[in-house]
């Protein structure tokens, strides 16, 4: 979300805190929650109310996320729903065991192929609102598969919530009224979506009443028949129909098909914790990277990076080489990702020299780090069964020819995904009494997605273009899911649940969850005061550092006699997570944004 400079100086003004507060904050607008029991922390108070209620009512962790997400992509439609996809990253704490679900929005290459045959490689880039960068939406089969392995309460009970603030409607916040009357013209393309968004011509205001029946009439069959309520029946026929109306060549057959994938997370170790976080194609490896490397600093005697100089260089510096080796990200049944490599300490120890070196580089360069890819995992990964860069030899890619598409994506280029802009996305951390967890981040891709609204949810623009002149099409694999940002993450200590986090944000959500992690684990915050701190966003390509306020003056001095050129922030991360402080469960839900936390 892209809000006034001034407003958001408002919004971040004295963030900076020398060191840990006394004592935890109080509870601020619904954004801080502190439980015994379980907790929740999401970007819509009704979503976190649903999430709540799952866990009183006995369910575990998973019922909790997955309503909550049901109940999220009701409310806060700009950034998920049922026409989307999203991520879930799970601890199992009786089994010791993690689990990680990819149910991102993705593409079969047969429709690619007929996309391509039908256009000649000549047909016109229209834009975002162009219907053929449309992926086949994967949150309604992600969420029920795994609800299914893991869930406890019944799929109608789920999604209760979800079709209530359907019907009955929900109040229109600030944020989404911000979004509402920004997007006219993305809104303005459908008639259905004007119809909701825009009644009477007119964009729907903070505090007014939005209702979708039509949503609810869709959601039912979810909740009676599970995925073939949506991806088999009168739902997937609409979606079918509109998209081939627009020139996708989607058919029901693809539709139906939409694989839901069981992976294993990546894994490392970062002062005695365990960091478990997302796979390829999505960007753990970048926070995981960003950790190995600031590790041998002692960061918590150096200083918060607020308030030392030698603190933010290490910080930025991190930030950029991992950043830079995000190059190497791709979906791993088309390329082999060297992500074991990447996340390794051997691999950090290599990349060393680039971090903290009391001088911004002009550019930091990626490097290969398939050589460390054999690398054994760490000591405490090896009973988590953590990633493999692997992909069957009878399937892999044989050559760039066989695997790379045209570089076009939905909202931006390939080299956007190691930049800033480009996506909207929301999160869920929660947490149950038995020490369960899921971090869950879902998204439409862009606000509104492509814009268009089927059934009463929006559909998405996570696909690729695909039929560029001069271009590849596809090779022989049958799908393919683009590279994202997201980075749903857990850290573990002793075996137990620590810290539960993620965030939306495009290109800044690696950055934004690697330096709440550190401000948790390496200076000691409280929650809210983490989440709080002012964050500085930087990219290999350049020594600009995007900087919230909160940065005094004398810091930002000794910032640019060692070479960065600090500017003010765009755009932001939001965090949302679930943390063990003081004996207790703290949920928090970013300040800066909509959203509630809410335990019991």
């Amino acid at each position: 979300m892209r809000i006034p400079r001034a407003i958001l100086g408002l919004l971040l003004l004295g963030c900076a805190s020398p060191a840990p507060p006394a004592e935890a904050p109080a509870p601020e607008l619904g954004k801080r929650a502190v439980a015994e029991h379980g907790a929740i922390a999401s970007a819509s108070p009704a979503a976190s109310a649903a999430g709540l209620r799952m866990l009183r009512l006995g369910g575990n962790a998973v019922d909790a996320a997955v309503a909550a997400a049901f109940a999220v992509g009701v409310a806060e439609p700009q950034m998920s729903g049922i026409g989307g996809g999203g991520t879930a990253l799970l601890w199992l704490q009786r089994e010791q065991r993690a689990e990680y679900v990819d149910f991102y929005s993705t593409q079969s290459a047969e429709a690619f192929r007929r996309q391509a045959a039908a256009a000649s490689g000549s047909a016109p880039d229209t834009g975002s609102q162009d219907l053929r960068v449309v992926a086949i939406p994967g949150s309604v089969a992600g969420l029920l598969a795994l609800h299914e392995r893991y869930g406890t309460l019944s799929r109608e009970l789920i999604l209760e919530p979800a079709i209530q603030l359907a019907e009955q409607g929900y109040v229109v916040s600030q944020v989404l009224a911000e979004f509402i009357a920004g997007d006219s013209i993305e809104l303005h393309r459908d008639a259905r979506a004007a119809t909701l968004f825009w009644p009477g011509g007119r964009p729907l205001a903070a505090g007014t009443r939005l209702q979708n029946p039509e949503l609810a009439t869709a959601l039912r069959p979810i909740a009676s028949r599970g995925a073939d309520g949506f991806y088999r029946g009168e739902i997937a026929e609409q979606v079918v129909r509109a998209l081939n109306a627009g020139g996708h060549p989607v058919q029901a057959a693809d539709f139906a098909a939409f694989p839901v994938l069981w992976k294993r997370p990546l894994c490392a170790e970062y002062r005695g914790n365990v960091i478990l976080s997302a796979p390829p194609p999505q960007t753990g490896m970048q926070v995981i990277e960003a950790l190995q490397l600031l590790e041998p600093h002692a960061l918590a005697g150096i200083g918060l990076p607020t308030r030392s100089a030698r603190s933010f260089d290490l910080l930025a510096s991190a930030l950029r080489t991992a950043n830079a080796d995000h190059r190497a990200n791709d979906d791993p049944r088309w390329r082999l990702v060297p992500a074991r490599g990447v996340t390794s300490a051997e691999y950090a120890a290599a990349r060393a020299a680039l971090v903290g070196q009391g001088q911004a580089r002009e550019r930091i360069e990626p490097e290969n780090a398939a050589a460390f890819d054999d690398v054994a995992p760490e000591p405490a990964c090896i009973p988590l069964d953590p990633y493999v860069s692997e992909i069957p030899a009878d399937e892999a890619a044989t050559s760039e020819e066989d695997w790379s598409p045209v570089p076009a994506l939905a909202g931006g280029s390939v080299a956007a995904l190691t930049g800033a802009d480009g996506g909207e996305t929301t999160h869920i951390s929660v947490v149950d009494a038995a020490g369960n967890a899921v971090a869950l981040t879902q998204t439409n891709s862009t606000t509104f997605g492509v814009g268009r609204l089927v059934s009463g949810f929006l559909l998405n623009d996570s696909g690729y273009r695909f039929g560029t002149p001069g271009r590849p099409i596809l090779g022989h694999l049958p799908w393919r899911t683009r590279v994202s940002t997201i980075a749903p993450t857990i850290v573990l200590r002793d075996g137990r649940v620590r810290v539960v986090i993620g965030a939306p944000g495009a290109g800044r959500i690696p950055a934004a969850v690697t330096q709440v992690l550190s401000y948790l684990l390496d200076h000691g915050l409280e929650p809210l005061e983490a989440v709080r701190m002012p964050r500085l966003f930087a990219l290999a390509a350049e020594p600009q550092v995007e900087l919230e306020h909160g940065f005094p003056p004398e810091t930002l001095g000794d910032v640019v006699a060692l070479g960065y050129r600090p500017v003010p922030a765009r755009d932001y991360a939001r965090l949302y997570l679930v943390a063990r402080y003081q004996k207790r469960w703290v949920a928090v839900a970013e300040p800066r944004h909509d959203g509630g936390a809410a335990g019991y």
